[in-house]
């Protein structure tokens, strides 16, 4: 989360690398670069191939409105826009292949880092649980916070690691989704795919949602968590905004490791368009500039 995608490209070449205590680090292994800066370029759409994802669009006309403008903008830049549908299957699995891994692997990994804190603190997820169901009000700066709470009931129902539900996402499901889309990328030579971050426009946060859950207070079905199930980056560029001054989002989605590819795409929209702004609220310090 930065400024602009400059500074994406410049605190991503501060941290990669290969960590001994991160196995999952290994894969990056000679791919990883120290400066993504290099890749900024302002002409990069020009030539490129874009997939636009039609399955996420249709649910906001307003988002939709932003993000045919920002395809528009790409077209005058020079790219190709190739309108593409992910399989039926994939969009039908994608919540419980990503609620099958995340779930699970959260309860065991906060166990691990709980472990590592200072006495006081919650050492285990059911301590965290029992200490949720003792905030009902607002104490200390701290208030309820009832979806992370339910997140935290629906995790140690989830079952262990070692349960078959999770290793058949894990060995074979992730494959599979990984499989479906780096085919559906090099069947129409795509540089990236891209869709709205989010299908429908931001909740305001003075506003206090109808109950019943996201979906009720406006969420959708969103394509990030495909970044999650993959593991391909996925880079989220300001497109615009509302009518009543709410942000909307595009994301550029590529292939593992296409980092320099999608940093150079998404500078090139960011110069093109210029839909960033800088908050009013948070004004540079007194003799500083914020560069665009």
């Amino acid at each position: 989360m930065a400024r602009h995608v400059a500074d994406v490209a410049a605190a991503l070449g501060v941290m990669t690398g290969v960590d001994a205590a991160d196995g999952a680090t290994k894969k990056s292994e000679g791919k990883f670069q120290t400066d993504y800066t290099q890749y900024l370029q302002a002409d990069a759409l020009k030539g490129a191939r874009i997939g636009l994802a039609r399955d996420f669009m249709g649910q906001d006309p307003e988002v939709d409105w932003i993000i045919e403008a920002s395809v528009s903008a790409m077209r005058a830049a020079g790219a190709t826009i190739v309108e593409i549908r992910y399989p039926k299957w994939l969009l039908e699995a994608k919540t419980e292949f990503y609620n099958a891994i995340r779930q699970p692997e959260f309860r065991a990994q906060i166990d691990d880092y709980l472990a590592t804190l200072k006495p006081g603190f919650p050492r285990t997820h059911d301590e965290l649980i029992k200490r949720s169901d003792a905030l009902t009000s607002p104490r200390d700066g701290n208030v309820p916070n009832e979806g992370r709470w339910n997140l935290f009931k629906a995790e140690a129902k989830s079952g262990s690691l070692a349960d078959f539900r999770y290793l058949t996402v894990r060995d074979y499901g992730l494959p599979l989704v990984r499989a479906a889309l780096e085919g559906l990328m090099a069947s129409e030579k795509l540089d990236a795919i891209v869709y709205p971050t989010s299908p429908r426009r931001p909740a305001k946060i003075a506003e206090d949602p109808p109950p019943g859950g996201t979906a009720a207070a406006g969420g959708a079905s969103s394509a990030t968590n495909f970044a999650n199930l993959t593991g391909f980056p996925d880079l989220i560029v300001p497109a615009g905004f509302t009518s009543n001054g709410l942000p909307v989002g595009i994301s550029f989605f590529g292939r593992a490791f296409s980092e320099p590819r999608l940093l150079a795409l998404g500078f090139s929209f960011e110069q093109a368009t210029r839909a960033r702004r800088d908050p009013a609220h948070t004004p540079p310090l007194p003799g500083e500039t914020i560069s665009y």
